[in-house]
């Protein structure tokens, strides 16, 4: 394992711990919310997941576990499986599924580390929701190159952290979703559209669309986004928004990549996995990328859409395993 990979996971783990706090100080009695049978899901994911009842779930990249207990309260899931890289996330959203009684499990792992300890075939549905594939990072690339070269023709070369890096995570991403889904299982992805995230905040392109193997570092971290897409008094629905951590300054530099369409499509379907849906929406789900947008509320809670031209802000794609 390279050193800079190590580095790059660590930061990005330092930088989540911090942000989850500030995060959930603005939201006022989750456990109750969820009691309540409270729900942080959208239209989008809700249609494309449709009811979860009898399946087994995993929801990758779960953050504090709101979405996750989610499943459960508005889909019908049953102990959902969410995974995180950072520390306090799990540990906020264990104790949430306790206080509140809704059951899931909550694992603190590298979403590669959780494909490489998971026995294969193990689950009906994978969940990947908002802002997560721009924190991929493989733990081990090359001897998992190694490996894949070994087994398949797919993979010729070998990999260098700063080079092809981005190349090969997103295609050990595809794998890894396609090793633990059951045959005939399917994963939900919904995620921040490439396009949204070449702007800064002030609507100025300035980053890549795709980061052409390069990690972009980031030294003010994962930031307040909660606060900073705050619309007034609620977060969602009868879950009350507070003040809580104010001026919240990430003091760990965070790693984050830019990944164009055909890479995580691309890594699907490079997988073995047969593309289903593909849908662009000219609005983000709760969160705010920039400081000129226009607010509006669903039934489910704020979106945001942009105030010039139309601009693709979110993308879902749905795909299943022969």
């Amino acid at each position: 394992m390279s050193k800079t990979a190590i580095e790059a996971h660590e930061q990005n783990r330092a930088s989540w711990n911090e942000a989850v706090v500030a995060h959930n100080s603005h939201k006022v009695d989750q456990d109750g919310f969820f009691r309540n049978k409270g729900s942080t899901l959208y239209p989008e994911e809700i249609g494309l997941l449709g009811n979860l009842a009898g399946l087994k779930v995993c929801h990758l990249q779960c953050n504090a576990g709101q979405d996750t207990l989610s499943l459960v309260t508005r889909l019908g899931a049953e102990n959902p499986i969410g995974v995180d890289i950072s520390d306090n996330a799990i540990e906020f959203a264990t104790k949430l599924a306790k206080d509140s009684g809704i059951q899931g499990t909550f694992i603190r792992a590298d979403v590669f580390e959780f494909f490489d300890t998971t026995e294969a075939s193990q689950f009906d549905v994978v969940f990947v929701s908002y802002g997560t594939v721009n924190w991929l990072v493989d733990l081990e690339v090359a001897r998992r190159l190694a490996l894949l070269t070994s087994n398949t023709s797919v993979v010729t070369h070998t990999c260098a952290f700063e080079t092809d890096y981005p190349l090969c995570s997103s295609f050990l991403w595809g794998r890894g979703v396609h090793k633990i889904l059951k045959s005939g299982g399917r994963i939900v992805f919904i995620d921040f559209h490439p396009v949204c995230y070449i702007f800064n905040e002030d609507m100025v392109h300035h980053y890549p669309y795709s980061s052409a193997g390069k990690p972009i570092h980031e030294s003010g971290g994962v930031s307040d986004y909660v606060a900073y897409s705050n619309t007034g008094g609620e977060v969602m629905p009868n879950l009350k928004y507070q003040e809580g951590v104010q001026d919240f300054r990430n003091p760990n530099a965070s790693v984050e990549f830019c990944w164009g369409l055909s890479d995580t499509i691309g890594s699907l379907v490079k997988a073995g996995m047969h593309l289903t849906h593909f849908k662009e929406y000219p609005y983000s789900n709760f969160f705010r990328p920039y400081k000129a947008m226009t607010s509006e509320h669903v039934e489910e809670g704020p979106r945001w859409r942009s105030t010039g031209p139309m601009l693709p802000l979110m993308y879902s794609v749905c795909a299943s395993k022969p």
